[in-house]
């Protein structure tokens, strides 16, 4: 199927958003996303520029051309595009970010790595989605996958953006900073609560673990105090990354802990695909139902991210499943939330306050640090909660 987008649309914004696999020769596999950006076309003869239009350009500044697509076809009421012949890198900035990784100015890093011997594998349009797949090789010599989403950008009315001033008490990923009235302006990374934020179980977990995933999901729901999260099964060829599912995918090998990655709106934060992978060695052996609290903790901490937010790694007593602990603790926090316990508090004030609205109480709000912050680290003596079982691993 050709990849065509209407005449008519390509006056207007749209928003591209890119993740990746890079395979490397033993078979292991790596996820990564590149920064969403808003861009905008331009017709140059047989060619159409892609700009990127996520900033206003002021002054003598030149847009950054972000691609050259060749015009296989055109009508008065579409274009086909060349996809493959245009998408020839995958900028290095991630989706995911924060303000203790890259301040609160924007460096407009467009650092690249080459896509060699590219060729589509398909194209799909899923009402005004276009999701473009590719295969490549790197200069090192690694196979990747690339995934391609392009939509007009239409911005969701309803959604509520929640500026983050700083990261003194709690911690979302954050979109890249925007120049505002004379200062940088931050937003959380988060889902809209105006409607079910829906996760999809890959049919690779395997049957005897898929209610501790579920558990694992649905620990948020407590930590709301209403059933925002809902769980399903996702069709049998699904797989993560996927354009429609949130996709919750069991891994039996590779060279990462259990992870998660987000794309999100780059103006507003919000949060428009999210997927989540279980390496299957993350998790302890031994006894079966100490092994399912285990992976109660796993998903609960990485679904965590997914809706998010960062890591905390402040204070000894658990106040979230967003810290590191030893594997006593984990089994422990796990069979609480098999048991159906309140979630812990920080989780509880911190989710009501960005999701909900709620006032936060900074007089009894836990106590945070994150990843890149100045003197805050995960305990030196405990492994992360994604790595137990992999000699090495960290997230």
């Amino acid at each position: 199927e050709p990849a065509r987008l209407p005449t008519a649309d390509l006056s207007g914004p749209f928003l591209l958003q890119v993740n990746y696999e890079e395979l490397e020769p033993n078979g292991d596999r790596s996820f990564r996303t590149s920064r969403s950006r808003i861009v905008r076309f331009e017709r140059d003869g047989d060619v159409l520029l892609m700009f990127d239009a996520s900033e206003p350009i002021t002054g003598d500044e030149e847009p950054q051309l972000l691609a050259s697509i060749p015009l296989r076809q055109t009508t008065p009421d579409r274009v086909d595009l060349d996809l493959n012949a245009a998408f020839d890198k995958i900028y290095y900035e991630e989706d995911r970010t924060g303000e203790d990784y890259n301040g609160r100015v924007d460096d407009e890093n467009y650092e690249s790595f080459s896509l060699l011997e590219r060729r589509a594998l398909s194209v799909a349009h899923r009402g005004e989605l276009l999701v473009f797949d590719q295969a490549a090789e790197t200069e090192e010599g690694s196979q990747v996958l690339a995934h391609y989403y392009l939509s007009r950008y239409r911005p969701d009315p309803n959604f509520q953006s929640l500026e983050m001033k700083n990261l003194d008490r709690f911690g979302f990923y954050e979109t890249y900073p925007r120049s505002r009235a004379g200062h940088s302006v931050l937003y959380a990374m988060k889902f809209g609560a105006n409607e079910p934020i829906v996760f999809a179980l890959s049919s690779s977990i395997p049957e005897p673990y898929r209610d501790a995933v579920r558990e694992g999901v649905l620990y948020w729901n407590r930590a709301l105090g209403e059933p925002l999260l809902q769980v399903i099964d996702a069709p049998p060829d699904a797989r993560a990354p996927d354009p429609v599912y949130n996709m919750i995918e069991w891994v039996d090998e590779g060279d990462f802990g259990s992870t998660s990655y987000i794309q999100s709106d780059p103006l507003t934060g919000q949060i428009l695909h999210a997927h989540v992978f279980v390496l299957r060695v993350t998790m302890m052996d031994g006894d079966f139902a100490d092994q399912k609290n285990h992976l109660r903790f796993i998903v609960a901490h990485e679904i965590g991210h997914a809706l998010g937010l960062r890591h905390n790694f402040a204070g000894a007593v658990p106040s979230t499943v967003m810290n590191y602990f030893a594997l006593p603790e984990m089994i422990d926090i796990g069979r609480e939330i098999r048991r159906g316990r309140p979630a812990l508090g920080y989780d509880r004030q911190v989710m009501r306050h960005a999701y909900l609205g709620q006032p936060l109480d900074t007089a009894t709000l836990p106590p945070f640090c994150t990843d890149g912050q100045r003197g805050c680290s995960a305990y030196s003596s405990l492994p992360p909660p994604e790595t137990i079982g992999i000699k090495g691993g960290s997230e």
